[in-house]
């Protein structure tokens, strides 16, 4: 790797179909999308995005939470 290039990065997201937390604005249950980054000098990193299914408007990461 030269000074000029940087490392590539791959991102995939998946819905969370048996996700069952809430929003921590207002309590209502959220709904959550696993997304995984790769970057090709480090390893994998997965997050779990949730957004409100009110339109209170809150976004943000949450822990997983699934009902098995």
């Amino acid at each position: 790797m030269n000074a000029h290039s940087s490392p590539g990065i791959i991102i995939r997201s998946n819905e969370i179909l048996n996700f069952f937390g809430k929003c921590p604005a207002c309590g209502y249950p959220a709904r959550a999308s696993d997304a995984r980054g790769v970057r090709t000098d480090s390893p994998l990193r997965a997050t779990v995005w949730a957004s409100c299914e009110l339109p209170c408007g809150w976004s943000g990461q949450l822990p997983l939470t699934i009902m098995t």
